[in-house]
């Protein structure tokens, strides 16, 4: 079979020098039956460290008509072939599921010597909650599958060494990670290591890795295999390979000596200080000229990319021998005082030089647009040659715009969510500047912003099913996955957001396949979940915690915020069963969602105070109420009409507050929280009030001296959640801000989604003040266009694509005085719908 047949069908990536990338979100698209041959290897059991160089050389005849790359690593690899870096990976992944990438590299060899060459750092810890990581690296090659294969494979015939280099003690970035700074000492740095005519003639043999676990105990002269524990799954690349790019550190903005009694503080005060002959050096591409300072004094150079760039620092630098070189990088300064500790982490990696011409790319990457080089007394001039970042990107094609030129607050906030989720994702949606953790939640706010602008379906399928790796037996989900350590965290409405979550996956996508692969796992979950309700319906006092964003909230007994995630994820799953025909379990669902949303309007309403309270604890309310509650009594439409009304006219009073607890006693929703709160009140008819409300809420986020980013928090400097200030900031982007996309394409637009796959979707008139405006809107079958003009001259111009249908709400455009529909001309009938099949139309109305 031909590479072509092998890989027909499926995704590519294209990499560095012609490579090419092969995933897929389908592994049946991928030759599954291919057999593993390699086997895992590693350092001989006497060397102790956590950096190992691995290479393989092997003669060719001629150019292989096939030439297919297989390889993983615990925990990381570099790869390089006849010298010429290609990518690094693998995408995150738990051993127990570990996940291999697959490169087309037939352009990178050449007839006679090739050799392939990794880089690999282990990552110390426990990397899933039930099973041990390992160092390890797995590598095949398979040349010419179309006649007589032949196999390059990961065995004792490699050669490896330890990176000598390496500080086996470098520091962990932050207590939430297993990723950490780099500490190297560049005088034992083995240079062009990656080369074909390096001399590795004195390096060690690799060691095969033999199951190391169980009884019986494995015999030494037992054969190694691809599925040596932990890793007894290996699962091919289902996202897209990052881009990778080198860009240059051009905007110097500070340079100039310090004292050790300055550096050692908490932050640099930045004075926009720059020597004039550094800054003229520099723009001319010469090397930047350090001149010689004393013990006690400490060069600080600090570098603006304009925005926060995901990448690993790198620098070529010439200076003395054994100089002591700080690499230190900012997503962002606050109060003009610059820190690499931000958000609980520490940016912060530390070379000592060789004496010669170094260059140096860091580990693992960091969230950058500030960098910085500080150097305490170097007693000679220090040549730096050049300063940067190693950008990793996902590949995202942004697709979805609105255009709202009266109201370019709308735009602003679109942009930002943009911004936001392109700044918090590497191969997972996270908080890159702290946790870098997968969690549940996470995927279900990320969508509401992905979905309508760059309707990427790969990410928002890998983390559903990551999450579903690591369910417990008795159906409960972690909080976030693949797992770290060995806290087996537990969020309860993250599991609830799980569910909602695939409900989504199956609207945007129309993925039948991954969602039927995914149901056994959600059932199992919704009956775990059923077993902690009382006869209410209603989770009741449950055994694990939830997050509520960690605001303020009564959370004895019945919380109703809680049971609005978990009414949510009742009706969210009985639509998924009617989709997939089960019309018995969707019905049973279904009567599960009535009868907790008629108990908690019963139960929680609180006629004298006149909102809903947060819980319902020993027969009796709370006393407490807040924002969370109310809002999911809208949103997920649990009040009355006349309970709407009151509690919307409540939530909209313009009290005082600090964004932690209004003026009226109610505690504030948080950024993420917040979404339900919008949609809550628009849903019942407060449109224009709530995207208002938005924008006061939301707008200083998108000052001038920010990063136009939506934040984690209310405050970067202290914590909105328990009204506590800290002295510590908070994530500027997070991507459980990023819903906007969402009330604008359905508040703005009009438009809403209402049958998987996007093939229906259903148009009605939005109540705005707005005149002109419109916007484009991704789907799997194509780009959907809505164009409004609520002038004199009233129109409505809408281009759909094949194989999706539109039904127009035709109820949402009458008014008082008679109306009259023109569609692309002609008069049609005052039905509540019509419904039209795919092309361009204008209405006339």
């Amino acid at each position: 079979m031909s590479l072509q047949q092998h890989v027909f069908g499926q995704d590519i990536s294209t990499l560095e020098n012609g490579v090419q990338g092969i995933w897929s979100t389908d592994a049946s698209k991928i030759n599954l039956q291919h057999k593993w041959k390699a086997q895992w290897i590693w350092m001989p059991d006497s060397i102790q460290s956590d950096v190992m160089l691995a290479r393989r050389s092997f003669m060719l005849h001629k150019i292989p008509s096939t030439a297919l790359l297989r390889i993983t690593a615990s925990s990381k690899y570099e790869l390089y072939v006849n010298g010429k870096a290609i990518c690094q990976g693998p995408a995150r992944s738990a051993p127990h599921h570990q996940s291999f990438d697959i490169l087309d590299i037939r352009s990178l060899l050449k007839e006679n010597k090739n050799t392939i060459a990794v880089r690999v750092h282990y990552q110390k810890g426990t990397t899933s909650y039930h099973l041990p990581g390992r160092a390890g690296l797995l590598v095949q090659l398979d040349l010419d599958a179309l006649n007589s294969e032949t196999s390059i494979i990961s065995d004792s015939h490699w050669k490896v060494l330890p990176d000598e280099s390496w500080n086996n003690n470098s520091p962990a970035i932050n207590r939430f990670q297993l990723v950490v700074n780099d500490h190297v000492n560049l005088n034992h740095k083995i240079d062009h290591f990656e080369t074909t005519d390096f001399d590795d003639s004195n390096w060690l043999q690799a060691t095969s890795l033999l199951r190391n676990s169980g009884w019986p105990a494995p015999k030494k002269n037992e054969k190694a295999t691809t599925l040596t524990t932990p890793w007894t799954l290996l699962v091919p690349r289902d996202i897209p390979y990052l881009k990778e790019h080198n860009l240059i550190a051009s905007n110097l903005v500070e340079a100039r000596l310090l004292q050790a009694s300055d550096i050692e503080k908490k932050g640099i005060r930045l004075q926009g200080i720059i020597p004039k002959e550094i800054s003229k050096d520099f723009k001319k591409n010469k090397p930047l000229i350090l001149p010689a300072s004393n013990k006690d004094e400490t060069w600080f150079l600090l570098y603006d990319f304009g925005k926060i760039i995901n990448g690993m620092p790198k620098i070529t630098i010439e200076g003395e021998k054994n100089t002591v070189v700080n690499i230190l990088a900012s997503p962002f300064i606050i109060d003009s005082i610059f820190t690499p500790e931000i958000v609980a982490s520490t940016f912060k990696d530390q070379l000592i030089l060789s004496g010669k011409k170094d260059s140096w790319q860091s580990m693992y990457f960091k969230p950058t647009r500030y960098l910085a080089v500080s150097i305490k007394g170097n007693k000679e001039a220090l040549k730096m040659h050049s300063l940067g970042i190693h950008q990793l990107e996902y590949p995202f094609e942004l697709k979805g715009r609105i255009s709202t030129p009266e109201a370019p607050w709308i735009e602003e906030l679109w942009n930002a969510s943009v911004k936001t989720i392109d700044v918090c994702t590497t191969d997972a949606f996270t908080d890159n500047y702290r946790e870098r953790r997968q969690y549940a939640q996470t995927g279900y706010y990320a969508a509401l912003g992905n979905y309508f602008t760059y309707g990427d379906s790969a990410l928002q399928r890998k983390y559903l099913v990551q999450v579903a790796q690591e369910q417990q037996a008795n159906g409960l989900m972690p909080a976030y996955a693949p797992l770290v350590k060995d806290d087996y965290m537990v969020i309860l409405d993250s599991n609830c957001l799980w569910i909602r979550s695939l409900y989504n996956y199956l609207l945007y996508t129309g993925d039948y396949k991954t969602v039927r692969d995914l149901l056994p796992s959600a059932q199992k979950l919704m009956t775990l979940l059923h077993s902690y309700t009382n006869e209410l319906g209603m989770l009741d006092s449950p055994p694990y915690s939830y997050w509520l964003d960690h605001t303020l909230n009564d959370r004895r007994g019945a919380n109703l915020t809680l049971n609005g995630h978990y009414l949510g994820a009742l009706d969210d799953f009985s639509k998924v069963l009617a989709w997939l025909d089960k019309d018995e379990e969707h019905t049973i669902f279904k009567n599960k969602a009535a009868l907790l949303r008629s108990s908690l309007g019963s139960y929680l309403w609180d006629p004298e105070k006149q909102l809903f309270a947060d819980a319902y604890t020993d027969e009796k309310r709370s006393k407490q109420f807040s924002e969370h509650a109310n809002a999911m009594a809208l949103a997920c439409n649990i009040a009355t009409p006349e309970q709407a009304t009151i509690i919307a006219t409540k939530l909209l009073e313009n009290d005082t507050h600090n964004f932690i607890k209004r003026e009226q006693g109610m505690v504030m929703v948080s950024p993420a929280m917040s979404y339900f709160l919008h949609k809550g009140l628009a849903n019942y008819g407060f449109e224009k009030a709530s995207l208002n409300l938005l924008n006061h809420r939301f707008k200083h986020m998108l000052h001038p001296t920010t990063n136009g980013t939506l934040w984690e928090e209310w405050w970067r400097n202290g914590t909105g959640r328990t009204g506590k200030f800290q002295e510590r900031t908070r994530s500027d982007a997070q991507t459980e801000s990023v819903f906007p996309p969402a009330l604008f394409t359905e508040y703005i637009l009009g438009l809403q989604v209402t049958k998987p796959g996007m093939q229906e979707i259903t148009i009605s008139k939005p109540s705005t003040s707005l005149t002109t405006f419109g916007g484009e809107i991704p789907s799997p079958l194509g780009m959907v266009s809505v164009q409004w003009n609520l002038s004199a001259a009233k129109t409505l111009k809408i281009s759909i694509p094949n194989g999706m249908q539109a039904k127009i709400d035709l109820d949402s455009f009458k008014s008082q005085a008679p109306l009259e529909l023109l569609l692309n001309g002609r008069k049609i009938p005052q039905n509540k719908y019509i419904t039209l099949k795919a092309g361009a139309y204008t209405f006339l109305f």
